[in-house]
């Protein structure tokens, strides 16, 4: 599979890119200006452009192509074409996330926009249902060709989920819904130190009054992971340090992951559509890894090391089921919708942890401490909504909808350790556990747009009935929570002119813990460190004010002040089991603190000269945290930045070169961990082939090995100082083909009801 994958990406593009001429009864280049195509909703419409890249005008036998440019900037959203990028060729859709104006990825997948956690991803309009770790592991297997656009809104309107701390970010796929046959296949190579080729191939074909569309991806994905930390640890702040350690870990992964969706659109008449989609994903991980830990007591002598083999295997099947309903009320845009869903996630992760402790002279110190776990969970996602729009004038439209959702996880810990007086393995009943959750969400919510001259008015109410229940019946612990919330949103916008646009929001948002963090069973990593959730977790409420200002679509400049309370985030609590010298210390989520952020952005898109477009973002910020994690006061302040470039140039008859990258400067990624700033670049180059059918793309990413995460933690009980890094210096080449036919009618898409539930399902994916 791999040397037939690396032979027909290289045969294809030496032979297309070197063998083919300029297309003949065409006229390509670049449209003078920018190109902004309209808005259109991240819910309703999401049809991708008959060429990945480009916008066709046929005239006769001529055909313009006018290229879509990479970035947009809307006065509510900034949208990112992914396919307008030769560097996104070859890439994961996590990837191109992490080059997106004002998005920032951290070496654990956790998301953050323009400084702020808590951000919720989308695909089509619907929820991943996933955690942070399984997000990033679930992006990583998606190739960045099955997507069209990504929609990044800070503000997201009432009609949402009041779920997502600072905003949305909408992965819109390509749907390509031209009258008869089409659709595109892309493949690639990825040569690194371990070789990786995400592929896929998506179709669309319509007839009458039927529309049948699907597509498909594999990854096959290996990797590495080189990490290194050192701590310094105490009882408390009034001891002096009496442990140090200093730990080394590499760990090699394999991922061979699969995601599908398939659907069929029944057009009953001219206002009526019905619709059934299904989705899913098989993923097969396993990551091994050798770690050493090596102690010296409070005057640095050496005395102890632990060496831990572990063995981590996570297979998940995840299905999701969605019937649909549009009906248009008139001909000026009002409508109703209703969408139903069932989503299940069912994974049977298992783990093996070998740990060896030896002395200073390398004689065993203790016995084997020899771990075997099955870690079984079932996730059951039910969800309804519908969405009523009226437009009772050109100037006046009235939005109401309402959603009800319940979800059931069934997470099982069943540990078994070797005893090895008696020489046989015996449960661990100290450390295992069976957690079962229920949820249940009711929402409505009622939205009024008015336009009165030049001045653009929205408010909208949302109103959430959460009903939770936890119980551990091994440990035989239960709690229940009930709670209503109310989640405003304002828009105002004044458009002085064609140019000028003035805008000012105002927003209240929820962010409710992972359905992981929640499960208090332990994830043990080695004999001295493990994971583990936290049932008493409250969410983490926020108020968003944003200033903004857009000139021609091309400058958009923002201001915003963020206040979160009880904001949940990773803490490491560190302590010692009694009749051990050694300190253990785990990852657990609390509601630690307070946080502030004050901001401001700036973005640039242009075509300065004809075939060349520049796109550049800036934002500064400041985060202060203020709380408690393990005994330790919180009251820090820190200001910093970020930014992302992206310069394109056409030479004209199909060829492109690109140039991008992206810098993060030193920030607090939450109110402990303070990261070193980090960032890359990378440059590419496409060619468009076969008469416009397909493209070849070329890509170094990375080249100088630039990207890195080195992270800092100092509390009470200890400092922690750790750097890793991975497989990210590549070249990616890429060849796209695409066939079918390319002109026809691109009807609405239609997305399903779930939204927040489905992006806070856990489990222990690898990065």
């Amino acid at each position: 599979m791999k040397s037939l994958t690396i032979l027909l990406t290289v045969l294809l593009f030496v032979t297309t890119a070197f063998g083919q001429g300029s297309v003949k009864g065409s006229v390509q280049g670049s449209v003078k200006g920018n190109v902004h195509t309209p808005a259109k909703s991240s819910v309703k419409d999401t049809t991708a452009k008959p060429l990945d890249t480009v916008k066709r005008v046929t005239l006769g036998q001529v055909t313009v192509v006018g290229r879509r440019p990479p970035i947009e900037n809307k006065i509510d959203k900034t949208v990112v074409n992914v396919d307008a990028s030769p560097t996104n060729g070859g890439l994961t859709a996590l990837e191109v996330l992490e080059k997106s104006p004002g998005v920032m990825v951290d070496n654990d997948g956790n998301i953050s926009l323009k400084g702020k956690q808590g951000v919720k991803v989308f695909i089509d309009g619907k929820p991943t249902y996933l955690s942070p770790t399984d997000l990033a592991n679930y992006l990583k297997n998606m190739s960045a060709s099955q997507l069209d656009q990504i929609e990044i809104m800070s503000q997201p309107p009432a009609k949402y989920d009041a779920a997502g701390n600072s905003g949305v970010i909408n992965l819109v796929t390509k749907k390509n819904r031209n009258n008869g046959f089409n659709g595109s296949i892309t493949l690639s190579a990825i040569i690194a130190r371990y070789f990786k080729t995400p592929n896929s191939i998506n179709f669309n074909w319509r007839q009458g009054k039927f529309n049948v569309f699907g597509n498909y991806g594999y990854a096959w994905w290996e990797g590495f992971g080189d990490n290194s930390g050192n701590s310094s640890l105490r009882q408390n702040a009034n001891t002096p340090f009496d442990r140090y350690s200093v730990q080394h870990s590499y760990g090699r992964y394999d991922d061979r992951g699969q995601n599908f969706r398939a659907g069929v659109d029944y057009f009953a008449d001219k206002k009526t559509t019905f619709g059934i989609a299904v989705n899913g994903t098989i993923d097969k991980q396993w990551y091994t890894s050798l770690t050493t830990t090596d102690f010296f007591d409070s005057l640095h002598n050496f005395v102890q090391y632990n060496s831990a083999q572990s063995l981590n295997k996570t297979p998940q099947t995840h299905l999701g089921f969605n019937g649909n309903y549009t009906r248009k009320l008139d001909g000026k845009g009002s409508e109703w919708t209703a969408d139903a869903d069932y989503i299940f996630f069912d994974t049977k992760g298992t783990i093996t942890s070998n740990n060896y402790l030896y002395n200073a002279d390398n004689i065993p110190s203790d016995a084997p401490y020899l771990l075997d776990g099955l870690l079984p969970s079932r996730i059951d996602i039910y969800s309804f909504k519908s969405d009523y729009k009226k437009v009772l004038s050109d100037r006046t439209t009235l939005e109401a909808g309402i959603k009800t959702s319940d979800v059931r996880t069934d997470n099982n810990a069943i540990y078994s350790l070797y005893d090895n007086t008696a020489k046989a393995w015996v449960a661990d009943t100290a450390i295992s556990n069976h957690f079962i959750y229920k949820e249940n969400i009711n929402a409505a919510y009622v939205n009024w747009q008015q336009k009165i001259d030049k001045l653009s008015l929205q408010l909208g109410i949302r109103a959430e009935q959460t009903n939770t229940q936890g119980d551990q019946t091994v440990k035989s612990v239960s709690f229940k929570k009930h709670y209503i919330q109310l989640f405003p949103t304002a828009y105002l916008t004044y458009k002085t002119n064609e140019d000028n646009t003035f805008g000012v929001s105002f927003g209240r948002r929820i962010e409710r813990p992972s359905y992981q963090s929640l499960n208090p069973y332990r994830f043990q990593l080695d004999r001295y460190t493990y994971e583990q959730g936290n049932p008493n977790l409250q969410p983490q409420f926020s108020n968003n004010v944003e200033l903004s200002y857009n000139y021609k679509g091309a400058l958009n400049i923002s201001a915003n002040y963020t206040m979160t309370t009880d904001i949940i985030s990773d803490a490491v609590i560190s302590f010692k089991a009694p009749g051990d010298s050694n300190y253990t210390t785990y990852n657990t989520s609390q509601n630690i603190a307070s946080q502030q952020n004050i901001g401001l952005s700036v973005s640039y898109s242009k075509q300065l000269l004809k075939g060349w477009n520049l796109n550049v973002f800036f934002n500064a910020y400041n985060n202060r945290y203020k709380g408690v994690v393990d005994s330790t006061n919180i009251d820090v302040s820190y200001t910093s930045c970020n930014a992302s470039f992206n310069s394109q140039y056409a030479f004209g008859k199909g060829w492109a070169a690109e140039l991008s990258g992206f810098y993060n400067a030193k920030n607090y990624v939450s109110g402990v961990l303070l990261a070193d700033g980090r960032g890359m670049f990378s440059v590419g180059g496409s060619k468009q082939v076969l008469k416009g059918k397909g493209s070849v793309k070329l890509n170094f990413r990375d080249p100088l090995y630039l990207m890195s995460f080195s992270s800092h933690t100092h509390l009470n009980k200890g400092y922690t100082n750790s750097h890793g890094i991975w497989d990210n210096r590549r070249i990616v080449m890429t060849f796209v083909y695409r066939f079918g036919k390319t002109a026809g009618g691109q009807p609405q898409r239609r997305n399903g009801g779930a939204n927040d539930e489905q992006s806070r399902v856990g489990g222990n994916g690898q990065q």
